[in-house]
């Protein structure tokens, strides 16, 4: 437990420093690109595949979600008349569900992808994020008993 609270610890530390990293075009990069970047140490090649794989993933999935927003509308739309069909019920439930798991394969398509570009050091930072991840919702409890 206290070493996971030390790399929490430092992981907030970390994530208070100024970023350092500026695009090739001299403007900087948005903050969460800047914080993990600078965390895990990216080089920028690296920087670039990320926001890449970002960019990737994000026009992969617009066309879902979007499919998917309409269909929950039409969903609602539905379900608010006073004898809503069961079977289309039954049927925009499945699609809508399809749709989530579509962007979901996409979002864990492109992580592992992009993780697949990380050094073996890389990887271990990336492994305690996911780790700190776990245990983050705990720490507020912690913190409200002064523990």
């Amino acid at each position: 437990m206290k070493k996971t609270c030390l790399a929490v610890a430092s992981l907030i530390t970390l994530m208070m420093l100024p970023p350092a990293i500026v695009r090739a075009d001299g403007g900087e990069l948005p903050l969460p690109i800047a914080f993990v970047s600078n965390f895990l140490q990216l080089s920028e090649a690296q920087t670039a595949s990320l926001i890449g794989m970002i960019q990737s993933r994000d026009a992969a999935i617009r066309p879902i979600a979007e499919a998917l927003q309409a269909k929950q509308q039409a969903l609602q739309s539905l379900l608010d008349t006073p004898s809503p069909d069961p079977s289309a019920v039954g049927m925009l439930m499945v699609e809508i569900n399809t749709g989530q798991h579509q962007i979901a394969t996409i979002a864990q398509s492109a992580a592992a992808s992009f993780a697949a570009t990380l050094t073996d050091e890389q990887k271990q930072r990336m492994d305690f994020v996911h780790q700190a991840e776990q245990v983050a919702p705990i720490i507020p409890a912690f913190k409200a008993l002064g523990l």
